[in-house]
């Protein structure tokens, strides 16, 4: 409180620590933040959520520096990163899973294979030594 009985932020250390633009720990948590909110989506539509993601954990965490404990928006960071990690990998399997039983996902990407590569997958696969059913 101050002298007139307002409530004073300015007082406040933890307020003037999370609030603080200057600092390089905040804008670092800040960009983390935003790095985790754009995983989400990103592993929705493009795979790339688990890049994203675990930019936005390790700059959440490098944003702590000497400070006993991580701001609010590296704490959000991290929670937001492992959602977009986790929900890239589980696209990036239903993927793999549709490809591997789903016969006209297989078609599909054995047709842009051939239109990027010249080789269809099937045919890639058997280079490998891969046997396929197909």
């Amino acid at each position: 409180m101050g002298e007139n009985g307002e409530d004073n932020q300015s007082g406040n250390y933890n307020y003037n620590i999370t609030h603080n633009n200057l600092d390089p720990h905040v804008t670092l948590a800040g960009t983390a933040l935003v790095m985790g909110l754009a995983s989400i989506p990103l592993g929705f539509f493009l795979n790339m959520g688990v890049i994203t993601g675990g930019i936005a954990i390790v700059l959440a965490l490098l944003s702590r520096g000497e400070l006993s404990s991580l701001l609010p928006q590296a704490k959000k960071a991290v929670v937001y990163g492992i959602l977009g990690v986790v929900i890239g990998y589980a696209i990036f399997a239903y993927d793999i899973y549709a490809v591997v039983t789903d016969p006209n996902a297989r078609a599909q990407l054995n047709a842009v294979s051939e239109q990027v590569n010249g080789v269809s997958f099937d045919e890639l696969l058997e280079q490998l030594g891969i046997e396929t059913d197909g």
